[in-house]
């Protein structure tokens, strides 16, 4: 199992699963049977967040598995996110007990900014508001407060692990500087075309654990186009797959493990959830990673394009 740990420390001193079960866009049945069943082989993270809108359904899964036995909490770890409506200090803590409510737990294992350009709160829930010309309403917040907050969470038991994510390093900086809790964790795209290596040395640096969304190219994303590559089909990665004798995916999700980040993995099908879990007992050679090291070509499927006018949004990969 050389360069594919199963868990990687966190500066906080918790461990985190490299292997996480991503749940943006998963809804209702379809998500409730695809967690279940990623529960069943082994996966023990779960990705979400309170803008996806799925987090009652997840509670529930974990609910039942925990009551019939089949899942002990301690051994599961659960990152949630604060959208861009809730990042005024107040509003922050509103949200995690939010989560931990829809979730049906007691405490976060993880907890990240889930992007650093705020939006309006406009105090009914709306986490999209948009203005008469049908544009995100953008909002300013002080990002050192949200973080006072995420502090106090830690504090009063409610949260393990604090974080960011969609954040460039010179933000994440920002709060380093001021914070008494550092930062463990950013989570970001990050793929063989996007391969944020910089932001990767800033980390370790840091002893910061970075997660990679995304990791296979987002293969699955509703507004791609015919202009997005197609990463699984890239050349080069179907060449080594094929030498391994593991299918693209599974070439993909190693080659970010093997750098010692973590994965956010996602899909309905059962042979998908299954074929992106065998990623541990086996390693690409160093010949393998210096190709797939050659595909980077800074391109970034999650383009954020609504927060492009705020002051925050950045140019740098993230």
């Amino acid at each position: 199992m050389s360069g594919a740990a199963r868990y990687l420390v966190l500066n906080s001193g918790f461990k985190i699963p490299t292997l996480g079960f991503g749940t943006y866009l998963l809804q209702g049945d379809a998500l409730k049977c695809a967690l279940d069943y990623a529960l069943f082989l082994g996966y023990r993270h779960i990705d979400t967040a309170l803008s996806y809108q799925n987090e009652s359904a997840i509670g529930e899964v974990i609910s039942d598995r925990i009551r019939s036995g089949k899942l002990c909490r301690k051994d599961l770890f659960v990152t949630s996110k604060v959208p861009s409506a809730y990042l005024a200090y107040h509003a922050a803590l509103d949200s995690a007990k939010m989560s931990l409510e829809n979730l049906k737990l007691k405490y976060l294992d993880l907890l990240l900014i889930h992007h650093p350009w705020g939006v309006v709160n406009r105090g009914d829930g709306t986490l999209k508001p948009l203005d008469r010309n049908g544009k995100r309403q953008l909002a300013i917040y002080n990002l050192n407060e949200t973080w006072q907050a995420f502090e106090l969470l830690v504090n009063q038991g409610l949260v393990n692990n604090i974080g960011v994510s969609n954040f460039t390093a010179r933000q994440i900086e920002r709060i380093w500087k001021t914070a008494t809790i550092k930062p463990s964790n950013v989570q970001l795209e990050c793929h063989a075309y996007l391969q944020q290596y910089e932001l990767e040395q800033y980390c370790q640096g840091k002893n910061v654990i970075m997660s990679a969304y995304a990791p296979i190219g987002a293969p699955g994303k509703p507004d791609r186009t015919e202009k997005d590559p197609d990463l699984l089909q890239d050349p080069v990665v179907t060449s080594i797959a094929c030498e391994c004798g593991k299918s693209p995916a599974q070439v993909l999700l190693n080659f970010l493990i093997q750098r010692k980040m973590v994965v956010i993995t996602k899909s309905e099908r059962p042979d998908k959830i299954q074929e992106n879990a065998d990623v541990f007992d086996w390693s690409l050679t160093s010949k393998h990673k210096l190709a797939i090291k050659d595909l980077d070509k800074n391109i970034r499927f999650f383009r954020f394009e609504w927060a492009a006018c705020h002051p925050e949004f950045s140019d740098e990969p993230f």
